[in-house]
């Protein structure tokens, strides 16, 4: 859709989000929203920009072609307060930071994966300890609070104090400069600085927009700094509680810049599609139905909204764990069946013979990263991969912690070629750059995605491409031709270097032989 709203922009500039809504819905785009069109033109600033009045207009921004080869970062020339050691901060960055000062030094900086917000992090809380403050960096998990402790290790000043609240830590601001904690633990914690000012650090800030977590956002550090990839919610408790908190959001970064400036690798895009079994297709339809009845039941009780889809999902499994009524038993129906549905997808033998067939490129990568919807999927990924000579393993809940660990450091190592994966590796997890991601679970959301791909756009030292493989189910919920994965493939084909769909039944070695490719 986004080279449509272009279009339409192009013929007519200075629309408002309203009239391109109107001029898509003339083209046969009738169920699109006046919201949908304006996240998706907020999403794109390299293509759409807005004046600055109370009811936006739009125009299309004049596309630069993307950076061929090893193309060098574009980094500032002078070293912005609060950055120190090499390499320069990247262009992004200190505009990044100048937005945020200019805003009183609160917002929230959305960035895609791989960009190198962390480092903003850092470079805020040396001008506030520079200053005598104190910082608190809030952290959703516990692999996140020993990175944020290395990080803060290397480039603070070396007399820095800094503590942890959260995995065995119980320290406080009373007794360090900066303390890194973890939301379980800080929702209960005293947080608050002892010294005037102060700044408040929230990594992956979407995290804390829930009922729960937003009682960690401590309200007397004069400073907030939000960092995310992803930062609306599809509850809205961006809106509800992180807006309030923080402020607007000062600066985006997406895929476009991210690409010209360097910053990230180019990459490819390969849309793998597979078939499912007659027996595997009459089941999934009668899943389908059973869930469009009962959701149909639900909303009209009035308890359930439809929209936003989180609140939606959130209403009926309040209302699954309510009892033994007939809602209830309404609500459990539901879940049970877009669970059994889910699972049905990610186990469809069709999956694994696709995977099969990309075995031959796969070992020709550097590394690969595969990722799943179950662990029992996870497991046969890796087995099939195994089985055709490439060194993989997995990495999920069901392993303790040291054993995800070792994984994760054999695939750094080089001693792995492929990791396979549910969840666990989507967000706040250390993983090693990849060069080939391959997609075998439905996305759940934009966020989901964004994740995966950073895992494999670390810039490449020598220029190669990062590739993604997305397999899906045709005529089903994965399907992209259906909708599945919402604007995100929108947003991330507009920069690929390049985008092949392979239609069910083509052979192995077409499709292994575009993703081989790791440059143009």
């Amino acid at each position: 859709m986004v080279d449509e709203v272009a279009r339409v922009l192009e013929q007519a500039p200075g629309r408002s989000a309203r009239e391109v809504r109107d001029a898509l819905r003339a083209g046969g785009r009738v169920s699109v929203t006046v919201a949908d069109v304006a996240r998706l033109l907020d999403r794109f600033p390299a293509r759409f920009r807005a004046d600055d009045t109370d009811r936006a207009r739009w125009w299309p921004v004049e596309r630069r072609a993307a950076g061929r080869g090893g193309v060098e970062p574009r980094r500032e020339p002078c070293t912005p307060t609060g950055w120190s050691g090499s390499p320069a901060p990247y262009r992004w960055q200190v505009e990044a930071l100048a937005a945020w000062r200019r805003q009183g030094g609160r917002g929230v900086i959305e960035a895609v994966t791989g960009t190198g917000k962390t480092m903003l992090g850092v470079a805020t809380a040396r001008v506030e300890l520079s200053g005598g403050g104190q910082v608190c960096v809030l952290v959703p998990t516990t692999e996140l609070l020993r990175q944020w402790r290395g990080v803060l290790a290397e480039h603070l000043p070396g007399h820095t104090s800094v503590g942890l609240l959260g995995g065995g830590h119980h320290d406080s601001l009373g007794h360090h400069d900066v303390l890194v904690a973890v939301v379980n633990s800080a929702r209960e914690a005293d947080l608050a600085p002892r010294r005037p000012g102060g700044l408040l650090v929230a990594d992956e800030c979407h995290r804390y927009g829930s009922e729960g977590n937003r009682l960690a956002l401590e309200a007397r550090f004069a400073r907030r700094l939000g960092l995310s990839a992803t930062y609306a919610r599809a509850d809205d408790g961006h809106l509800a509680w992180l807006d309030p908190y923080f402020g607007t959001t000062c600066f985006r970064m997406g895929y476009r810049r991210a690409i010209d400036d360097g910053v990230t690798a180019r990459f490819t895009v390969a849309l793998v599609g597979v078939e499912l079994a007659a027996a595997e297709r009459g089941a999934y339809d009668e899943l389908s139905e059973a869930m469009a009845s009962a959701r149909a039941r639900l909303l009209a009780s009035g308890l359930v909204p439809a929209e936003p889809i989180g609140a939606c999902l959130e209403a009926i499994s309040r209302l699954a764990r309510a009892g033994d009524g007939e809602l209830a038993a309404t609500a459990r129906l539901y879940l049970w069946a877009m669970q059994e549905r889910r699972r049905l997808l990610a186990e469809t033998p069709a999956k694994t013979d696709a995977l099969r067939g990309l075995a031959p490129a796969l070992a020709r990568a550097d590394r690969v990263i595969v990722f799943t919807q179950s662990i029992a999927a996870a497991e046969r990924a890796a087995a099939t991969l195994a089985a055709e000579g490439l060194r993989a393993a997995t990495v999920h809940s069901g392993l303790d912690p040291r054993s995800r660990r070792s994984a994760l450091d054999r695939f750094g190592a080089g001693e792995l070629d492929v990791l396979a994966a549910p969840q666990v590796l989507d967000e706040g997890v250390d993983v090693p750059a990849a060069d080939v991601a391959v997609i075998l679970a439905a996305s759940l959301s934009r966020r989901q995605m964004v994740q995966r791909m950073g895992r494999v756009l670390r810039r490449k030292p020598d220029g190669r491409l990062a590739r993604f493989v997305i397999v899906s189910v045709e005529g089903t919920v994965e399907d992209p031709a259906r909708g599945a994965h919402g604007c995100f493939l929108d947003e991330v084909t507009a920069v690929a270097d390049s985008v092949h769909t392979f239609a069910p039944g083509t052979p192995g070695a077409q499709v292994c032989a575009f993703v081989d490719r790791i440059r143009t």
